[in-house]
């Protein structure tokens, strides 16, 4: 999918996670900024990306990173029948697998623990990724340098309300990331190039078997897309509105 109908559907799953989890009124709002950015997180292997180019220098060189990781373990890890294909290894490969995601989760967990500066420095990061993301799409809004400051300065201002509300607890923040991450990998599922759920499994011969959903759709071409985007920030607010009341001291 696109990044900004990732970064919608994180929305939805973070916003759900600290409805049902939290325990404090900020926790659906903290969440739901850190669903946005972790949705993103496994798109960071690829440097031409929205996402990989969303914050600029930043996210470039973090892709960079993460797609010369991704080639080493494909080549390390890869089936002869699959090396002798030749194939790249990098996008959509090593970050769209079950372990990156619980990789991503256990990162921003231990660092969210170090309070309160951590836990500020992990949601400005996935809110930035994700606003930067939808900044960097939204062409017709003014020249890029304006919109990816304006995403950053409103990720600060979400990471300050994380710092000095209550709530955000580490646990809670590392398995928002987690299930951010684990939305977007599902959501590439829905696509015709489908993922690499099984590794490090080996499934027909190829331990880099991609898997799609029976209806997969062409990313960027079906009406399927746009309906996934909306109808997960409709429900975003849904579930933002209702769930907040049934909050302990809420």
């Amino acid at each position: 999918m696109m990044g900004t109908s990732h970064a919608a559907t994180g929305v939805l799953t973070g916003a759900a996670v600290g409805t049902l989890l939290g325990s404090h009124v900020a926790d659906p709002f903290i969440c739901a900024a850190v669903g946005a950015g972790a949705a993103l997180l496994p798109d960071l292997d690829e440097p031409g990306s929205t996402v990989g180019r969303s914050l600029g220098v930043a996210t470039e060189g973090v892709s960079r990173l993460l797609r010369a990781a991704s080639r080493r373990v494909y080549e390390a890890t890869g089936t002869a029948r699959e090396l002798e294909a030749g194939k790249d290894g990098g996008h959509r490969h090593l970050t769209h697998t079950v372990p990156a995601v619980l990789v991503f989760g256990a990162l921003a967990w231990g660092l969210a623990a170090l309070a309160p500066l951590g836990t500020g420095l992990v949601v400005f990061s996935m809110a930035a990724l994700g606003l930067g993301t939808v900044a960097r799409a939204m062409t017709k809004v003014g020249p890029l340098r304006k919109r990816r400051l304006a995403a950053s300065v409103i990720a600060l201002l979400v990471a300050a309300g994380a710092v000095f509300a209550d709530g955000g607890a580490a646990w809670l923040v590392g398995l928002t990331v987690a299930v951010g991450a684990l939305t977007h990998v599902l959501g590439d599922w829905l696509t015709r190039s489908g993922v690499p759920l099984a590794w490090p499994f080996v499934v027909n011969g190829k331990r880099w078997w991609m898997f799609r959903s029976p209806v997969a759709f062409h990313t960027g071409k079906s009406r399927v897309e746009p309906v996934i985007m909306w109808g997960s920030v409709a429900a975003s607010g849904v579930a933002l509105a209702l769930g907040l009341p049934a909050l302990p001291g809420a």
